[in-house]
């Protein structure tokens, strides 16, 4: 890995992750079990990492898409949760704005031209805005 890539990485994890280093740790610690536990007898057969990338690629849209709601990576599954103790859902935190509008912003676009081509309205507060009666 690269200066660059690292930096890189570095960079999004800073975005997506309310706090990197228990992330970081929760990773490491992973990994130290691993290490620490026998190897099976026999290795599973993988084809050209293919599901491994597959895998790691979900790992990331899972990350980027809680970031954009505000939601831990867990997504307040997991009570051992280092980093929101299993309260991480949406809205937890403040959602990153930029990942907001890439993941979140054209489904919200699209119920709203949706609903404006159907004409359905939904009513606002109390005051009665927006309503047609």
């Amino acid at each position: 890995m690269s200066a660059t890539e690292l930096g890189d990485l570095e960079s999004l994890l800073e975005r997506v992750l309310p706090d990197p280093m228990g992330f970081a740790e929760r990773v490491v610690g992973q990994l130290l079990d691993r290490l620490a536990t026998d190897a099976p007898a026999v290795a599973p057969i993988v084809v050209a990492g293919f599901e491994a990338q597959a895998h790691e690629a979900l790992v990331d849209r899972n990350m980027l898409v809680a970031a954009a709601v505000g939601a831990c990576d867990c997504w307040a599954q997991d009570p051992d949760c280092p980093v929101c103790a299993g309260q991480g859902m949406a809205g937890w935190m403040r959602p990153d704005p930029q990942l907001y509008e890439e993941f979140v912003g054209p489904a919200v676009t699209r119920m709203t031209n949706q609903a404006a081509t159907t004409g359905e309205h939904r009513q606002s507060g109390t005051s009665g805005e927006g309503s047609t009666t």
